[in-house]
């Protein structure tokens, strides 16, 4: 089955799969892998991007099944790193209430298997990244698949809690900064 599948195709279960937390091992077996590495130059940036996100959750579920080394590559370099926005969606007041707290902030980290985070912090030893998510994260004030998979992946892979500012909560507070801050806390 999965060979009659465009590289698209592919890229999508793959994603699905991965946004899901499902793990099916009937579906992604030595054939979708056989599938991938035969439609290896089909794939787009996007298709390449899914597929690392894919292989992150294999790392995961601690899963034996892989993309081969060369397509890892492909996926991590050509996709994932240089999709990397700039300059970070963290709004100024943001990053003013976080200093005003006591909190020294990193903005526009990289996390090592190349997720963006808008800003790291380390509070008793532990890392947290923040996130300001804006209209593009939420679908009914419900996080997208996308923003779902990011967190978890790089709660779970990365040792990094992530704190969501929601937009609608942040715009909510105004110029208030005592309420910000206690926001933040």
């Amino acid at each position: 089955l999965v060979g009659e599948c465009t590289s698209q195709n592919l890229a999508n279960i793959a994603w699905a799969g991965a946004v899901a937390n499902a793990a099916a091992p009937s579906l992604f077996d030595d054939d979708f892998i056989n599938a991938c590495l035969e439609k290896e130059d089909e794939f787009t940036l996007e298709a390449l991007y899914q597929l690392h996100q894919w292989q992150l959750w294999q790392e995961e579920l601690k899963s034996e099944i892989n993309l081969p080394p060369s397509l890892r590559e492909k996926c991590f370099l050509e996709a994932f790193l240089p999709t990397v926005p700039t300059p970070s969606a963290l709004p100024d007041d943001v990053i003013l209430e976080l200093s005003s707290i006591g909190l020294q902030l990193e903005e526009e980290v990289l996390t090592h298997r190349g997720y963006p985070l808008d800003a790291l912090v380390e509070v008793n030893g532990n890392k947290i990244g923040i996130e300001f998510d804006g209209t593009s994260h939420f679908v009914s004030r419900k996080p997208t698949g996308s923003t779902i998979l990011k967190q978890r992946q790089i709660t779970n892979l990365e040792g990094i809690r992530i704190v969501s500012v929601p937009y609608w909560d942040w715009n909510k507070l105004r110029k208030n900064r005592s309420k910000k801050q206690q926001y933040l806390r």
